[in-house]
């Protein structure tokens, strides 16, 4: 009974903080733009409460950069703060959909 509580609580926990962060504007949950400690810009499929090909470190991910071909610590970027241009390159650079 105790291992049910203690999965309801994190997926409820899951729960809040995507809507907490989708309230902030950003858009996790599917294809994310993301940014990489080397500054750049690209999607990746974010899903809250998972990875499939990177490792979790609460709201970051160590997964690897398709710009500059390294591996990096990334953070979801709300769209509404970038550029056209950034948007645009963003959108043309995708991580491989699985491993």
């Amino acid at each position: 009974m105790q291992k049910k509580k203690l999965a309801a609580g994190v997926v409820a926990a899951e729960i809040a903080a995507t809507v907490a962060a989708r309230a902030r504007g950003y858009s996790v949950g599917g294809r994310t733009v993301v940014r990489c400690r080397q500054g750049h810009l690209f999607t990746t499929l974010w899903i809250p409460g998972a990875s499939l090909k990177a490792v979790r470190l609460g709201w970051w991910r160590v997964q690897r950069c398709p710009v500059g071909r390294h591996w990096s610590l990334v953070a979801p970027v709300r769209e509404s703060d970038l550029t056209p241009q950034q948007l645009r390159d963003a959108l043309d650079h995708r991580d491989l959909p699985l491993p």
